[in-house]
């Protein structure tokens, strides 16, 4: 399946196949996997090594995009402030970026990152992980602003 990644552009359901056959996946046992039909099909992966932390997952184009909420912005208390420190640790996040998108009327912060969609399944797989490492420091780092 690598080679054909790399010749060929992901689709989302495809990634999600292979996502599901692979045993490259660590701790491959706490690992939810569901693909979620709609306009716009995406995967969610539930990671039980990660405090059940949910990420998204979708090919589209030239680009497959990974994403996990950090938090929703009602509850930070000090936006300026997050968003100061946001921007300071964004560099710091290999990989990974912050940003706001909106969800119905609602801001959400997330953790987001992109790739190739000809990528191959293990650059995928590196993706997901430190995105929710990232996702997991970010939290940590960010955690005074957040009630």
């Amino acid at each position: 399946m690598e080679n054909e990644a790399m010749s060929q552009q992901w689709t989302t359901k495809a990634l999600y196949d292979a996502i599901n056959a692979t045993e490259e996946f660590p701790h491959r046992e706490h690992l939810t996997l569901t693909l979620e039909h709609g306009t716009d099909p995406s995967i969610s992966l539930e990671l039980a090594s990660y405090g059940d932390l949910h990420v998204h997952l979708a090919a589209s184009g030239e680009q497959v995009f990974v994403s996990t909420v950090l938090c929703h912005a009602d509850q930070v208390d000090d936006r300026a402030g997050f968003n100061d420190a946001c921007l300071r640790l964004n560099p710091h996040n290999p990989l990974s970026n912050i940003g706001i998108t909106t969800v119905g009327d609602e801001d959400v912060y997330t953790i987001f990152g992109e790739l190739s969609s000809r990528s191959p399944l293990s650059n995928i797989i590196e993706e997901i992980l430190v995105l929710a490492h990232n996702t997991i420091r970010a939290a940590h780092e960010l955690k005074s602003f957040i009630h």
